[in-house]
């Protein structure tokens, strides 16, 4: 039975693999219609083959009869005796579901009736038998008419008389009638496929699956396994064999006690864990095309069933992913891809009325942006009338006249994503429930990822989609809260804002009994992370200590979380929670900190939901269109890293500025360092950060701004200040966007870059 439930489930992952692309090599072979691509042909009949032949061995009897109807189907097809009508693919198609449905349950397939499937599958292959024979009987007729017509006059004819080109024809033999057509020698085979007789088992092939392992056999899924390239394995072997050196190298410098050689054998050990990581986390990269190659079929149908003509572009396809987020995309994408067949291209006489081809084009595209991945469903179609969004959005009470009347078009688009919200007039199994937009959202923001909807009426739509690399490692913000510290994801963080406390009273304030905080002309929705925690009150911050607020986003919403503390910027390992916390709507997970210490992840958005923040968005920004606002006034550090090259650094994260000699700077191990009161302060330079020019090699001395993160001091190296002063803040945010940038503003008509020293 151990050997039965093996070979079982090797045949599942095995026939998983033959049959993961057969639906677009169908396709495909649809497309080339009569020009026939008989190599594509013959690979998915092999697939077909090595399923049936495989089943037959293990007496999964009705696995072994589809598969040899539909082998017989695909044999006439590369003999090019049938050619793949758009209803002969459309048979193959749900054939082919069938068996990939029977594959997944093999333990319960043989009890599944797939006569009708076998049926018409044996209808097509008598009915290209017969038009085969059909064809060649009326092209020898046709042959042997050409060849009298070519042989000139007969022998009978006179001599003073023009050949009759019409006596031969007259004088062949009729073509007989279809139900009588006598097959040439070359047809015959085509009545009875040269494909392989189905086999008989042999004999213990023949006797029932135990139900053990059936039992087995069902409940683990091909899901379980990944292919692995062994060149990546090789690299991990590698990278294994460096670390069990550096192992025993420090377990050797521990016993000699000797601190510089730890620090060598520290730095060796961080550079083998993190190509581990990475080679690792390889392993679990999938394209994005295992997800995007079933949605040919899904416009392929659709159209069809609702009077449209779609064609699919996709690009982009080798783009990877983490597994577990592969799997988690596959149905909003669906979704998505299935709205943009029926809201979004309209029918080809409506098209054609706007001046448009009557074949609308949906583009399915992956692509990589700022070291994450997007995924854009675009349609050429009639777009999303923002008017018609309102109104139905009144008429479904989620808004009222007055808030429709004053929201904008982008604004509106949005409100797509409300739960319950539905544009179609009648409820149709492809549309209609109002249960699926705000399900997009909620599933991709539940694996980091945010989704935006752009349109242009007359024109088109987009979906815009951005994911995160993977969910297994992510670098994360460590911050504290009283005595606890929380991790929270980067690709949640938008920037990193300290409010001083002189500054406390102009720049956080309360409406509607919410804090929000003033950023840059914008009132944002303030939380305090303390009161979500304690899920209660708690005390105001010491206002002698300034606030530490991160800005974060969940899709297209911002606000601000209120922090003690800000540590160090960490790649931290997801763990998941215990059956106690796991329900708990604001926690993502768990890990484990290099203190040893738990720290919890934070779910931006479940804090948004549990504090209700929308109402407090809208009431803070319509407050502030009623109100003068002007650019919030900071106090500057402005430098110079080279000429012409202007920088600025907010005074309220600087401790102090010391000016030293070049020759004190000092390289070790490949990071800068300056020895400074009694030890040594690690130094960072604009050059080595960011997309800047070099500082002027002729300089005997530079400044070192100070500053504190994570309770270690760490320099930066300011090679030319220019001047201190109070600058009224209007920072694009925007463009030319950079990590370690906030923004950029103009200083005395100087572009200049507003760092984020954190960051």
């Amino acid at each position: 039975m151990g050997e039965d439930d093996e070979l079982l489930q090797e045949f599942v992952v095995e026939s998983s693999e033959h049959l993961s692309d057969i639906e677009g090599q169908l396709l495909e072979i649809e497309e080339h219609g009569a020009d026939i691509n008989v190599d594509l042909v013959n690979t998915v009949f092999r697939a077909v083959h090595s399923v049936k032949g495989a089943a037959g061995f293990l007496g999964l009897s009705t696995i072994n009869e589809l598969a040899h109807n539909l082998e017989n189907v695909l044999n006439l097809i590369r003999n090019q005796e049938l050619v793949p009508s758009h209803q002969v693919v459309d048979s193959l198609l749900r054939s082919a579901d069938q068996l990939r449905s029977l594959v997944d349950d093999v333990s319960g397939s043989n009890a599944v009736d797939v006569s009708e499937q076998v049926a018409e599958l044996k209808r097509i292959i008598e009915t290209g038998s017969q038009e085969a024979e059909i064809v060649e009987d009326v092209e020898a007729v046709a042959n042997t008419v050409a060849e009298s017509v070519d042989a000139g006059p007969t022998a009978n004819a006179p001599d003073s008389e023009a050949p009759n080109t019409e006596t031969p024809i007259a004088a062949a033999p009729p073509a007989p009638p279809a139900a009588e057509a006598q097959p040439s020698p070359a047809a015959k085979p085509a009545s009875t496929p040269s494909a392989p007789a189905e086999p008989t088992p042999a004999g213990p092939s023949k006797k029932p699956l135990p139900a053990k392992a059936e039992s087995k056999a069902a409940s683990k899924q091909p899901e379980s396994n990944v292919r692995v390239n062994v060149s990546t394995l090789d690299r991990l072997m590698n990278l294994a064999g460096e670390l069990v050196l550096g192992r025993n190298q420090l377990l050797q410098a521990v016993s000699g006690s000797s601190r510089d050689q730890l620090e060598d054998i520290a730095t060796r050990l961080d550079h083998v864990t993190s190509e581990l990581q990475e080679a690792i986390m390889q392993t679990r990269m999938q394209p994005v095309g295992t997800v995007f190659n079933r949605f040919p079929r899904v416009v392929r149908d659709l159209s069809g069933k609702l009077g449209k003509h779609c064609v699919l572009e996709i690009e982009g396809s080798d783009v990877e992913l983490d597994k577990t987020i592969i799997e988690a995309i596959g149905d909003p994408l669906t979704h998505l891809v299935r709205n943009s067949v029926d809201h979004g291209v309209e029918k080809p006489d409506v098209r054609i009325a706007n001046g448009k081809p009557a074949e609308g084009t949906i583009r399915l595209r992956a692509f990589h942006q700022a070291g994450k991945v997007c995924i854009r469903i675009e349609d050429n179609g009639g777009g999303i009338d923002a008017e018609k969004i309102k109104a139905k959005a009144v008429a479904n009470g989620l808004i009222g006249e007055t808030e429709a009347a004053a929201m904008s078009n982008s604004d509106a688009l949005r409100l797509i994503f409300a739960p319950g919200f539905s544009t179609a007039a009648a409820v149709t199994d492809v549309s209609g429930r109002g249960v699926g937009m705000d399900v997009v959202r909620t599933n991709i923001e539940q694996i980091g990822g945010t989704v935006e909807v752009e349109s242009e009426l007359g024109s088109g739509s987009a979906m815009h989609i951005t994911l995160p690399l993977t969910l297994a490692i992510i670098p994360s913000m460590i911050v504290g809260c009283g005595n606890e510290k929380y991790a929270i994801p980067q690709t949640n963080i938008a920037e990193l804002v300290r409010v001083p406390p002189q500054e406390i009273n102009s720049r956080i304030g309360n409406v509607q009994g919410a804090e929000v905080l003033r950023l840059r002309g914008a009132l944002l929705p303030l939380v305090r992370l303390g009161s979500v925690m304690s899920n209660g009150p708690v005390d105001e911050p010491n206002s002698q200590r300034g606030i530490n607020v991160i800005v974060v986003e969940s899709g297209q919403f911002r606000y601000g979380v209120a922090v003690d503390e800000l540590f160090d910027s960490e790649e931290i390992v997801v763990k998941p929670l215990g059956k106690q916390l796991k329900d708990v709507s604001y926690l993502a997970g768990a890990t484990i900190l290099g203190d040893g210490y738990v720290a919890l992840i934070l779910d931006i958005s479940g804090i948004a939901l549990m504090v209700d923040l929308r109402g407090g968005e809208e009431a803070a920004n319509s407050l502030l269109e009623n109100e003068d606002t002007v650019g919030e006034t900071h106090r500057l550090l402005l430098f110079e890293n080279a000429p012409n090259e202007h920088f600025a650094v907010p005074m309220a994260c600087i401790s102090r500025i010391e000016r030293t000699a070049i020759e004190d700077i000092i390289d070790l191990g490949g990071s800068t360092m300056l020895p400074y009161r009694g030890g040594t302060l690690p130094l960072l330079s604009v050059e080595q950060e960011l997309n800047a020019r070099p500082r002027d090699p002729s300089l005997t001395h530079v400044f070192v701004v100070v500053f504190t993160i994570g309770g270690r001091e760490v320099g930066l190296i300011t090679p030319v200040l220019n001047d201190i002063c109070n600058i009224e803040l209007h920072v694009d945010s925007g463009s030319l966007r950079e990590p370690g940038v906030a923004g950029v503003m103009v200083v005395d008509s100087n572009p200049t870059r507003l760092l984020d020293l954190i960051e």
